[in-house]
């Protein structure tokens, strides 16, 4: 067996969501996870499982998604892993690329060890039409308050119940919001969300909400008693997904990750001195 055996590798993947059902393998649909799963296991030859570090609904796109994958022997050509990274290019559909694969220790997670997620989501406003960016941005015939879509941002930072803006199959709705921001140059306005994590449709969700203040539909202070009462808000519209996309997932850096790993380790140790 050769020195990179067992190992697990970590790639920073893009795709463009269009014709995807998803990243998340399915029956019978066509995935991020299926395609990748299918390229390596077509170059490498055996059934290596892709894990993600999230899911993202269908027409949604990512730039920095991530996925990780471990191999039971060594790869069956010299060049390692920009090799493998070529070779996967090169049989990946046009849709689908890795931009960037490393090694990584096995235990690596890419859902449970991350620590933010970054989204970002691109409306036209006034009308203008820009066929190639057709399938990454809306395009709509209003304008936008952007300072009242701001002061509704700023509402939805911190950690709270965020049940009406997105769902969990599990029940757990609790998430950490970092940041909204709200930004425009000339008529394209971006929302940038940051959490630790997002329930189903939970980005969608809160552009939506943003859309209805920036249209004068809703007031910013009535944001927060919005998302705060039973039930899902807007009666759970959410604003299309090919505006979305997944720009970041950040992680502990590889000193604290070690720090974190002895630390959660030391009270294991003291209970079995017990």
């Amino acid at each position: 067996m050769g020195a990179e055996a067992q190992r697990c590798a970590r790639a920073t993947i893009e795709y463009d969501g269009t014709a995807f059902a998803g990243s998340q393998v399915q029956p019978n649909a066509r995935t991020v996870q299926g395609e990748l799963e299918e390229a390596l296991n077509r170059l490498i030859g055996e059934g290596i499982r892709v894990r993600l570090a999230g899911r993202t609904d269908a027409g949604v796109h990512a730039t920095g998604q991530v996925a990780a994958f471990c191999l039971s022997r060594a790869l069956p050509w010299s060049g390692g892993l920009p090799e493998l990274r070529r070779r996967l290019n090169a049989v990946l559909p046009p849709d689908l690329a890795v931009r960037a694969l490393s090694w990584t220790p096995p235990g690596f997670d890419p859902r449970r060890d991350a620590l933010w997620r970054v989204y970002r989501y691109r409306i036209r406003i006034g009308g203008e039409v820009h066929p190639l960016e057709r399938h990454r941005t809306v395009e709509i015939e209003d304008g936008l308050d952007v300072g009242a879509m701001r002061a509704a941002a700023e509402r939805l930072v911190g950690e709270r119940d965020f049940a009406a803006l997105g769902s969990n199959a599990h029940g757990a709705t609790v998430r950490h919001l970092s940041e909204v921001r709200v930004t425009r140059r000339g008529n394209l306005v971006e929302i940038r969300v940051t959490a630790n994590a997002f329930l189903k449709r939970m980005v969608r969700g809160i552009v939506a909400v943003l859309l209805e203040v920036g249209r004068g539909r809703l007031a910013p202070e009535a944001v927060t008693e919005l998302i705060e009462r039973p039930g899902r808000a807007l009666d759970g519209r959410a604003a299309p997904a090919r505006g979305l996309t997944l720009e970041r997932v950040i992680y502990p850096s590889a000193r604290s990750t070690t720090e974190q790993r002895t630390t959660n380790n030391a009270p294991t140790r003291a209970r079995a001195k017990a």
